[in-house]
């Protein structure tokens, strides 16, 4: 997922864009979900994905370019979290984290789904990447490939 006109945080969706005409086995989908936590679950309903990867550019406190690859785990979300997710989602924010939240707590991320994601560098308004996020590239892209063919 990505946000459009904010450069870093666009990562995904431009991504996805880029790996999308490539070829890939038939049980492999690659799809642009930068849209909101609630139409998100509507999609992984639709598709019912065994496996997912979700890739975008996040802000987590780490050096700008920094990829991390990680399950998705842990605790159940807390139903007064998914409520205040799911009403920002709803006025229209498109956030990785919310998409994870939502989708978890109501059944539609499938029990494998691993996260590719990078820190941003640059949030302004604008097209193109930071240089440290645009170095980064060929690592999350190896990181894509990596959870595909496991």
């Amino acid at each position: 997922m990505g946000l459009p006109w904010r450069r870093d945080l666009d990562l995904g969706r431009l991504i996805v864009d880029a790996l999308a005409g490539e070829p890939w086995p038939a049980d492999v989908l690659v799809e642009d979900l930068s849209y909101s936590a609630h139409r998100v679950m509507h999609r992984l309903e639709e598709v019912r994905p065994d496996r997912l990867v979700l890739v975008a550019a996040t802000e987590r406190g780490d050096e700008p370019g920094t990829v991390r690859t990680y399950a998705v785990g842990g605790e159940e979300p807390d139903p007064d979290d998914v409520t205040a997710r799911l009403g920002e989602s709803v006025g229209g924010v498109i956030d990785l984290d919310h998409i994870i939240v939502v989708n978890r707590y109501f059944g539609t991320l499938p029990a494998d789904t691993v996260v590719v994601e990078v820190e941003t560098g640059d949030q302004a308004f604008g097209v193109g990447y930071s240089p440290a996020v645009e170095r980064s590239i060929p690592a999350v892209v190896a990181a894509i490939r990596r959870e595909v063919s496991r």
